[in-house]
């Protein structure tokens, strides 16, 4: 039971990883993660879709990262917000003001429609501060673990299906 169990896992691994080299898993690994994250629901699939036709990477697998890092994305959703706080973006402020006025007018819910995109727009630059350095260290750290796991398993395969 424990060699199917094994050989089951292997062949659901290269069937995920098939035709793709460590360097495109790394890719897709770092995209999903890193686009995953963006603090704006629902353009996060757009944005994986994007980059992985860009780079031709498995859109299968960068949508599986990518909703399986949903949950974190909410999480993250109010550092990224306090953290777009600590850039103090004067100009942000007052073009929001003065479009406010000029298209929605000075009433309550513009108020908070404006509000709600300052902290949105916020949120971008606090994602946009942390998303490079992350993007970096995942992209070399997965790059070798997929070089080292890739080539255990592929001698392991050979063996298993010797037995």
């Amino acid at each position: 039971m424990q060699k199917i169990f094994q050989l089951f896992k292997t062949k659901l691994i290269l069937i995920f990883s098939y035709g793709l080299n460590p360097v495109q898993l790394a890719l897709i690994l770092t995209f999903g993660i890193t686009f995953g994250l963006f603090p704006f629901i629902g353009l996060t699939s757009i944005l994986c879709f994007i980059f992985a036709f860009v780079f031709r990477l498995n859109m299968v697998v960068i949508q599986l990262v990518n909703w399986l890092v949903a949950p974190l994305q909410l999480v993250m959703l109010v550092p990224f917000y306090k953290m777009g706080n600590y850039f103090n973006v004067e100009w942000l402020n007052t073009s929001i003001t003065k479009i406010k006025i000029d298209v929605f007018g000075n009433n309550v819910i513009s108020q908070k429609i404006i509000s709600l995109v300052n902290s949105q727009i916020l949120a971008i630059f606090g994602w946009l501060f942390i998303s490079i350095p992350m993007a970096l260290i995942i992209y070399f750290i997965s790059l070798l673990m997929y070089k080292k796991y890739l080539n255990r398993k592929k001698s392991s395969i050979v063996s298993l299906e010797k037995n």
